[in-house]
């Protein structure tokens, strides 16, 4: 899902302080004083909570890491985790997955035995062309 910045952005920061995972940035292409990173945010909310001009809404474009989309809010992957993007594989730059079973994370791109793809990570490549 993600979260989109509206011109309501206040600069106040209190998102960036409130984000886990460091998601919220100062701007660099929008026209307001923040932005929030898809790739790297996990759907939390804790950024639009604290908002006091209520400026951080949900952006329908991205995914939802658990949510409608996600491989791991199916049965078939229940009791799988993956780093939502967070952390990405060197060599592919997709998502890394673990299976219930093992310790280990692997990127099932490079990896070609699991067929699993995190849709954020989809919408990303799509965006740059890739």
């Amino acid at each position: 899902m993600s979260f989109g910045v509206l011109p309501s952005c206040d600069g106040c920061g209190a998102c960036v302080r409130a984000c886990p995972r460091g998601a919220i940035r100062i701007s660099v292409e929008a026209d307001t004083p923040y932005e929030v990173v898809g790739l790297a945010c996990n759907d939390c909310g804790k950024c639009a909570i604290v908002c006091p001009p209520g400026a951080l809404v949900p952006d329908p474009r991205w995914a939802a890491c658990w949510g409608r989309g996600c491989p791991l809010s199916s049965r078939r992957f229940e009791g799988w985790t993956c780093t939502e993007g967070y952390r990405r594989c060197p060599s592919c730059g997709s998502a890394l997955w673990k299976a219930p079973e093992s310790d280990a994370w692997f990127c099932a791109r490079c990896d070609g035995t699991r067929r699993v793809v995190c849709p954020k990570i989809r919408r990303t490549v799509a965006a740059r062309g890739g």
